[in-house]
């Protein structure tokens, strides 16, 4: 799976509940577009930290996410 795979099944949740809006998440509309359109881009780890907080997503989603970015080992 990619990280706009996970990132999506996540994102339309939160915004299908009401639980948030893009807008809250904090991600940068051409980071948003770039999930969409390049299949090998991750935000930063700052940028999931703040989407998975306003997203109410559980610990073991957002390490899900954060597992996708370059320094996941740190």
């Amino acid at each position: 799976m990619t990280f706009a795979q996970v990132f999506f099944r996540y994102y339309d949740r939160a915004i299908g509940n009401g639980v948030c809006s893009f807008s809250q998440t904090g991600i940068r509309a051409n980071d948003f577009i770039t999930i969409c359109t390049e299949p090998d881009f991750v935000l930063d780890r700052e940028t999931i930290i703040r989407a998975a907080k306003v997203m109410k997503l559980t610990e073991q989603e957002t390490q899900e996410l954060l597992s996708f970015t370059e320094d996941a080992d740190a």
